[in-house]
């Protein structure tokens, strides 16, 4: 099945320095107030109006099922709507029947914001069955453990030593590497360890999000912005499970967190003068 995942737009997302060098700044930047932050990827995107995020929720019936286990900290639950492709091109409307009813960020979530956000800024989004961690300058790898109790993973069980023990690079050239290998994918002791995994319901996943810190700025209409601005860049690791898969394709997630650490600062070639 086809599906996008580490296209030549892609790589040129996650890893710049490779054809963009000059529009990413690594100096380092003034800790920000929390409560001030302000996420300024584009400030030009159509967000998803409050009737929109009603329908991003889960279920009555899954938030009942699941309300003692939400009921611990650092746990959420959400659907993830499959791709559209009515984004794909933030300077053209698609009027087409669907798209004027799409959802944005649907198909997008943060687990580092607790979200849905735009797809370069997501930790997980769902594109033809298949959940894929490919954000902006983020190293995520994914591992499906099987049919066992989300509550009873932890940083100890089987398929987390990888997980646990992955040490990122922080030079650009040796991060690239690595992003190549996660997107092969590599075995260890029956555990397979990729970027994207079918969404299989009723299984339980292991997620490491490694968002690397760094300024990526573009200019539009003018206006020059970092679209890394508010995000929170942070290294985390997670697991989840697919509790319900409709018919139209969307997935409803429910997850907690197992580790946060401080993410690495990614180094790039200096600019030759």
């Amino acid at each position: 099945m086809h599906f996008r995942i580490f296209t030549i737009c892609s790589l040129i997302l996650i890893f710049p320095s490779l054809i963009f060098a000059q529009t990413v700044s690594n100096e380092n930047q003034p800790a920000q107030n929390s409560s001030a932050r302000i996420r300024t990827f584009s400030p030009f995107r159509k967000k998803p109006s409050g009737e929109q995020k009603k329908q991003l929720q889960a279920s009555a019936e899954d938030l009942a099922k699941h309300a003692q286990f939400l009921e611990q900290p650092k746990t959420g639950i959400f659907r993830l709507l499959p791709e559209s492709g009515c984004n794909e091109n933030k300077y053209v409307i698609n009027a087409s029947p669907d798209c004027l009813n799409y959802i944005p960020d649907s198909s997008y979530y943060s687990f580092r914001e607790k979200e849905h956000t735009a797809e370069i800024l997501s930790d997980i989004r769902l594109e033809k069955g298949y959940l894929i961690s490919d954000g902006i300058l983020t190293q995520g790898i994914l591992v499906e453990l099987g049919d066992i109790s989300l509550k009873d993973v932890s940083l100890e069980s089987d398929g987390l030593d990888f997980l646990r023990n992955y040490v990122p690079e922080t030079l650009s050239k040796d991060a690239y590497k690595q992003f190549l290998q996660i997107t092969k994918g590599i075995g260890i002791n029956n555990f397979f360890y990729r970027k994207a995994l079918p969404a299989n319901e009723n299984s339980t996943y292991a997620l490491r999000v490694i968002a690397y810190k760094a300024s990526i700025f573009q200019t539009f209409r003018r206006f020059r912005y970092n679209i890394l601005e508010g995000d929170k860049r942070i290294d985390l690791t997670l697991a989840f499970r697919v509790i319900r898969k409709d018919a139209d394709g969307s997935v409803t997630l429910l997850w907690k967190e197992l580790e946060r650490r401080e993410a690495p600062r990614i180094n790039f070639p200096k600019k030759k003068k």
